[in-house]
């Protein structure tokens, strides 16, 4: 529901690109069509902005082609919502009109050109806000008459009516953030992407002049969304435009002083600002607040890349070095009074710096338009309401993802794989579990998802597995072969006509002693107790209440929380559902209350015991002791067919005297920083699987799901994978702390994986 949530909506780009896709049914020459329109409208919307300002269409020329071709524009290729920025100067160009003439065409065409640029991409609603926000303080503050003031209201008044416009397309983006976890951006997350000093020296792999030059311009590991050295040129202008001062005798508009004070000024205000928002929450370690307060205000909580406001930098240097090629032409003119030299200079200026600029050997990737695109999406085409998946694939194999999703325009089925900058967790756990296939796990799954079709790739399979999937694919229950195409199959998912009620076993577990003043991570562990599978498919957040009771039965605290629906238990597999106390009772023993308020687990009602003690009694000494052991005593398992995950519960005991700390449903930033600044200790599982042929397959690290206090012991279940390739292993089980490593005594379980009897 809502997946169009998880990318921007580029809705003008749709409009712009409708006319060309519906003529030629060719998804590849619009998206072209597109990327040229972003370029020419870009320099001629900034040529005209800049020749309004400076009266030199030289000056126009040369900002124009910075505008559109500057180096970071050309690594923004494959992100067309950050590239596609031509109605920014427009914008600004009729709002600078509108504010020295007035006129209903003047704020027809403002609105117009920011509605047009703000619905190309959320990340063009904020610049526009921010320059054209900014163009209105500064021309406030040298406002005197009343009729300037008339005019500023009116474009408050057309930005409320930008925002009005927006609305419609908010209200998913906002429905889906209320519904699924780690929608928003967090601080942490948008660091790493944060603009640093360096990168402002990083130039783009593909620049001739610059792209296999000595440090600190070559980028040789950095990603393209840092690369922001603008070139030596356009800076050399900017600062000709701001330093070359006025003489005398001077008339033309470059030097007017409203135009300096209003365009020069004004420009190097904007690139200082963007300048400062590139470099995100910090700058050198401190706070940003010019980044922060707004963020916390809501206003940046769906930016990811701080260092996109190069988009705004680039707008601003663009005009500043209008200014730069303007005024040196007036210098010129007054020194040589010949025009043909005079243009000569514009040409040769204009000239140094497309050479700069140019970039070469772009990566261009081919794709199947018309008789090329494979005949099993035209068979597709024709086979009505039906939903798919397309296998084998893997969640980290982005490139294969994107591809499906273009190809999905040529029939334009429901299917579970996707690509986009937001993944929710069970489109993860969906190619997660896909490794699998044709395991009865993953063929249950797709029962569950009333997937019909799986389309399977022969091409991504490795030749040595080949025979042993065909095999497979012939052979396993539940999916049947219902056409051979060229390297491609198509399995019918057989229809399930079990209707088993859900049978779930529901218990709360939960630290028994926490310390005081900091909040703690309990847990729902839901077993699956029927005959069959369950899949939910229900995102929605489920309400629960907690409460603390103290030795009179009197409510002492008391708050609500959500938690999130089980999706997918085969029979007997368990699976928590973390709750979180965001802070303790006082100091004393209390009857802790969980009440579910409804949902998919009903009305359901816990209780525990819960004792709430000072920070000291909880870590006493700090000694790290535990032990870790596979439920039921198993010390040997097999798994057939090979691959895919399975589910596996741990008995884990806490023997030492630290209370130990769970964020188990917290992003890997996030669990990165709670282990440099908590006191407690954050407790990793470790799972390595060895070899008598590799000695070390491969780690992964899960961090309990849940608080454990000194002296408990508790389940822990996880999804583990498990080899693809058949053999005895060794799987190695170890506490460990991300800070001080390993401790307590490691679990060995013997391991065979073997071909199933197919």
């Amino acid at each position: 529901r809502d997946v169009l949530t998880y990318s921007e909506h580029l809705f003008t780009l749709g409009v712009l690109a409708a006319p060309v896709y519906y003529a030629s049914n060719n998804p590849v020459l619009a998206y072209n069509f597109l990327v040229f329109l972003a370029f020419v409208l870009s320099a001629f919307g900034c040529y005209l902005l800049i020749k309004e300002l400076t009266g030199s269409r030289w000056a126009g020329l040369a900002g124009g082609i910075f505008y559109a071709f500057c180096p970071y524009k050309i690594v923004q290729l494959q992100h067309l919502h950050i590239l596609f920025a031509p109605f920014l100067p427009l914008l600004l160009l009729y709002q600078y009109r509108y504010m020295e003439d007035g006129g209903r065409k003047n704020l027809f065409l403002y609105i117009l050109f920011f509605a047009a640029q703000s619905l190309a991409s959320w990340h063009h609603l904020l610049f526009c806000f921010v320059a054209s926000g900014l163009l209105w303080l500064w021309t406030a503050a040298f406002s005197r008459k009343k009729q300037q003031w008339t005019r500023l209201g009116w474009l408050i008044a057309a930005m409320i009516i930008v925002l009005v416009i927006n609305v419609p397309f908010a209200v998913p983006y906002l429905r889906t953030s209320a519904r699924l976890p780690g929608f928003e951006r967090s601080l942490l997350e948008t660091e790493i992407w944060s603009a640093s000093p360096s990168n402002y020296l990083h130039a783009p792999y593909e620049s001739v002049i610059y792209g296999h030059g000595i440090a600190p311009f070559q980028s040789e590991f950095m990603v393209a969304e840092k690369m922001l050295f603008p070139g030596f040129i356009i800076v050399l202008l900017a600062l000709a435009g701001l330093f070359i001062r006025r003489r005398q005798d001077d008339d033309a508009p470059v030097f007017d002083r409203s135009s300096f004070r209003k365009g020069a000024l004004f420009f190097l205000l904007l690139t200082v600002v963007s300048f400062i928002l590139s470099f995100g929450p910090e700058i050198g370690g401190i706070s940003n607040p010019l980044y922060t307060v707004p963020y916390h205000l809501g206003l940046l909580k769906f930016i990811r890349v701080p260092a996109r406001f190069f988009v705004l930098i680039s707008l601003g240097l663009a005009v500043l070095g209008g200014y730069g090629v303007a005024k040196i032409m007036v210098r010129l003119a007054q020194w040589k009074r010949s025009f043909d030299k005079i243009r000569l200079t514009g040409a040769v200026l204009v000239l140094i710096l497309i050479v700069e600029l140019l970039t070469f050997n772009l990566a261009i990737l081919p794709v199947p338009v018309y008789g090329e695109v494979p005949e099993v999406y035209g068979w597709l085409e024709e086979q009505g309401d039906v939903r798919i998946i397309e296998l084998p694939t893997a969640f980290t194999d982005f490139e294969r993802q994107g591809m499906l999703a273009y190809l999905s325009t040529y029939h334009w089925k429901k299917t579970a794989n996707g690509y986009s900058g937001y993944h929710p967790d069970y489109a993860q756990r969906i190619l997660l579990e896909m490794e699998g296939f044709p395991s009865q796990r993953s063929i249950d799954l797709l029962k569950g998802l009333d997937i019909d079709h799986v389309i399977w790739h022969w091409d991504w399979v490795e030749e040595t597995r080949r025979r042993e999937f065909r095999g497979r694919l012939s052979s396993t229950p539940g999916i049947t072969i219902e056409r051979e195409f060229e390297d491609v199959w198509v399995l019918c998912v057989d229809e399930d006509d079990r209707s088993f009620e859900p049978a779930l076993e529901v218990k709360v577990v939960s630290p028994t002693t926490v310390p005081e003043g900091d909040g703690f991570n309990a847990v729902l562990l839901v077993e699956n107790v029927g005959r069959e599978p369950l899949v939910w498919v229900d995102e929605e957040p489920q309400p629960y209440l907690l409460r603390f009771l103290d030795g009179e039965g009197r409510v002492v605290k008391e708050e609500r929380g959500d938690y999130r629906a089980p999706f997918f238990l085969e029979e007997g597999e368990q699976v928590v559902l973390p709750l979180e106390a965001a802070v303790p009772p006082p100091l004393g023993s209390y009857t802790m209350q969980v009440q579910l308020e409804g949902g998919v687990l009903g009305d359901e009602s816990f209780i525990l015991q819960l004792e709430v003690k000072e920070s000291g009694d909880v870590i006493a000494s700090g000694l790290l002791d535990g032990q870790v052991s596979l439920k039921d005593g198993l010390s040997e398992l097999e798994f057939s067919p090979p691959g895919g995950p399975r589910p596996l519960t741990f008995v884990v005991e806490n023997s030492g005297d630290t209370f130990w700390r769970s964020i188990f449903w917290k992003p890997d930033w996030e669990k990165a920083e709670y282990a440099e600044d908590s006191p407690y200790t954050l407790i990793i599982l470790s799972l390595q699987w060895e070899s008598d042929s590799d000695l070390y397959v491969w780690e992964q690290r899960e961090n309990l799901p849940y608080d454990i206090s000194p002296g408990q012991q508790v389940e822990a279940p996880f999804l583990i994978p498990i080899p693809i390739v058949p053999g005895e292993y060794r799987l190695v089980v170890r506490l460990e702390d991300r800070r001080s490593g390993r401790f307590g005594e490691s679990e060995v379980i013997k391991v065979a994986v073997v071909e199933s009897d197919s």
